[in-house]
């Protein structure tokens, strides 16, 4: 967990002191903060490892669920031209959704009975985005990140085994979305974030909570959002 942190946040810390360096010959404040929340779908996930001795799946759906978060970032005017603007900022995200089946592969074809349980992530990312100018009050976007998510397993069936534990990860996102400017200080915003959690691992409990066994899948989130960015 600590090289991940370690390394999510030194991430941060030089991509905001390059971009604090790259635009220190301007005088005019370019910092903002970003707050946003709405819509989260996890895709369904398979995870897979070995229980009980003998290699085997355990195949989830989730429902829809919900996401916030907040960032702070920073315009690089020397990493910008006429037509695009470049932006770096650091963000902390969380999301959250329940699954809504679960399908064990050691029980045969079929959905687990008595299904119930979430998965959520806490994400920490180094950001880079390109504003698109426009003649307009609206400015398209898009952009990337990489950092380490948090991710929280918790999905219960039959006889109550559970998929449950707590691990980090390497993670990188895409980002896409438009802004709408409301006054010279804030920003109405919309987005949609795709983002990757690699590797995730969690221990497959009984219902003696002994484990049986580790399972791994790639975490995959997206996330629809509705944001207020206020510059200053």
């Amino acid at each position: 967990m600590n090289t991940f942190k370690t390394t999510a946040l030194t991430l941060g810390a030089l991509l905001v002191s390059s971009a604090a360096f790259a635009d220190g010959h301007s005088n005019a404040p370019k910092f903002y903060g970003h707050v946003f929340g709405g819509y989260t779908n996890a895709p369904d996930l398979s995870f897979s490892g070995t229980i009980g001795g003998a290699p085997q799946t355990v195949a989830t759906e989730f429902g829809s669920g919900y996401n916030f978060g907040i960032a702070v970032g920073k315009n690089i005017g020397a990493w910008s031209n006429s037509k695009i603007n470049t932006r770096a900022e650091i963000e902390l995200s969380y999301s959250r959704a329940n699954v809504d089946a679960i399908d064990f592969s050691g029980n045969g074809v079929g959905f687990e009975p008595n299904t119930s349980g979430s998965i959520s992530t806490t994400n920490l990312f180094a950001n880079v985005l390109f504003d698109f100018k426009t003649s307009t009050k609206w400015t398209p976007y898009a952009g990337f990140g990489a950092g380490v998510a948090f991710v929280d397993n918790d999905l219960v069936y039959g006889p109550n085994v559970r998929i449950s534990d707590s691990d980090q990860a390497f993670a990188a996102q895409l980002i896409a979305g438009t802004s709408y400017e409301l006054s010279e200080q804030m920003d109405l915003t919309f987005d949609a974030r795709y983002s990757r959690a690699f590797n995730v691992s969690s221990s497959r409990l009984n219902g003696a909570g002994a484990s049986t066994g580790t399972v791994t899948e790639d975490v995959d989130n997206l996330r629809v959002n509705v944001g207020v960015r206020f510059k200053f």
